[in-house]
């Protein structure tokens, strides 16, 4: 945190994906992220989730390489999420209970293997859980 200039946000994570297109599409079509800003020309796309947003950009390795990120969204209700998911052509883990924590999980890859886990609270969120 700087007191002068106020504090540090953090705008969005950027992927590098070695297929853009590909990519793009995927988190579209098949995540359901909504397409914020597409630069063709330089291979640069923001999406939106919620009320955050994933940047993907061209110039990662080679598809399959060992990712360095996983990727972690909030859904309403997991299950459903894993049932559109399957009807989309993923791959889904079935869904896990994390009774510690107070929630359900599932986790698939994308189309360039990076790992993302989808939960949904078991009960409502309180203040630590927001």
């Amino acid at each position: 945190m700087n007191d002068e200039s106020g504090p540090i946000e953090l705008a969005f994570p950027e992927l590098q994906v070695a297929d853009w297109p590909r990519a793009v599409r995927w988190y579209v079509e098949v995540l359901g992220l909504r397409l914020v800003l597409e630069d063709v020309a330089n291979q640069f796309a923001l999406l939106e989730a919620g009320g955050s947003r994933l940047a993907l950009k061209a110039g990662g390795g080679g598809v399959g390489e060992t990712p360095t990120v996983r990727l972690v969204f909030r859904v309403r209700d997991a299950d459903a999420e894993r049932d559109r998911l399957i009807t989309r052509g993923s791959e889904v883990s079935p869904a896990r209970d994390h009774p510690a924590e107070s929630y359900r999980s599932v986790s698939l890859t994308d189309c360039e293997r990076t790992p993302i886990t989808l939960f949904s609270w078991l009960d409502p969120p309180n203040s630590a859980q927001a």
